[in-house]
């Protein structure tokens, strides 16, 4: 298997669906694989025309969850480093900022509420506030406006057909998808940065990767989490678990196609009893295979 790392440049507001707290609509500060996994078949279906659909699907499969990284307009962008995440004290980090700080840095919200057609009151309890990640910095924080949002993240690719996806279908200047919520409504466009690149050794080690797309773990060393990693009760963690459910849309109504318990990215593996062999990525996710 050949891995490739992609790079994609925020051209608009984004939502990643989130947990919802109250009137708050939250978003996530990473993008899922299977959320990167949907926009690039979506993509890939409208502009190549694929007759079966089913096989599509499994092209991107094996893709990683994409994080952010803050860069410079003019400053150097050959160099661009994911920010991974990490729970340090309790609390999640990407890179050396914590979530709450990325927030006041790149994440703003929208208020908005339904009226009612003839009196043109707000129906009740209908005010609700809808966060975003913005594509630059905000002009009321303290960093530099002049910092942008990038997105990294890795695939592989097992076959020849796959390879020639690589070339025709993800070249730069040639790839834009669309990702999270409110996509019709000028959010969500991403666009490919440059070329896809080959990764190989240590840096696919970064991402908790093997050659062949399994989890790598040196039992000498603490594992930090770069993929969601199904939960077991053989595996001791510090961290988190989040249950997880992966929905097929292309029905009229969205129907739960998977759905499971996960450690979160971010936490911290100290003893994995299973075998490495058995878990394999799949859309941003480590899943036990046998």
């Amino acid at each position: 298997m050949e891995w490739y790392k992609l790079i994609f440049k925020q051209n608009q507001p984004i939502h990643i669906g989130s947990s919802k707290w109250g009137v708050i609509s939250e978003t996530e500060i990473f993008i899922p694989g299977w959320t990167m996994w949907g926009a690039l078949t979506n993509e890939y279906l409208k502009r190549i025309k694929f007759e079966n659909i089913e096989d599509a699907k499994i092209i991107f499969n094996r893709i990683t969850n994409f994080y952010p990284t803050i860069v410079p307009v003019d400053g150097n962008k050959n160099s661009i480093k994911a920010m991974f995440p990490e729970y340090k004290e309790g609390k999640l980090f990407y890179g050396n900022y914590s979530v709450d700080e990325f927030k006041f840095i790149f994440v703003d919200t929208i208020v908005s509420t339904a009226i009612e057609p003839l009196s043109r009151k707000a129906w009740d309890e209908s005010l609700h506030e809808f966060e975003y990640i913005l594509p630059r910095v905000k002009q009321t924080s303290t960093e530099s406006n002049q910092n942008e949002l990038y997105w990294v993240g890795l695939i592989g690719f097992e076959s020849s057909t796959e390879k020639d996806i690589e070339n025709k279908f993800l070249s730069e200047g040639n790839t834009k998808i669309y990702i999270g919520g409110d996509s019709r409504y000028g959010f969500g466009e991403l666009e490919l940065f440059k070329e896809p690149c080959k990764v190989e050794g240590e840096e696919l080690i970064e991402w908790n990767l093997n050659p062949d797309g399994f989890l790598v773990y040196n039992k000498s060393d603490n594992l930090i989490l770069r993929q969601f990693l199904e939960f077991s009760t053989k595996i001791k963690f510090e961290g988190k678990i989040v249950l997880l459910a992966e929905f097929d849309f292309t029905h009229s109504t969205p129907t739960v196609q998977t759905a499971g318990y996960y450690i979160n990215v971010g936490s911290k593996i100290l003893r994995l009893d299973s075998d490495l062999k058995n878990y394999q990525l799949v859309k941003g996710k480590f899943i036990k295979t046998i």
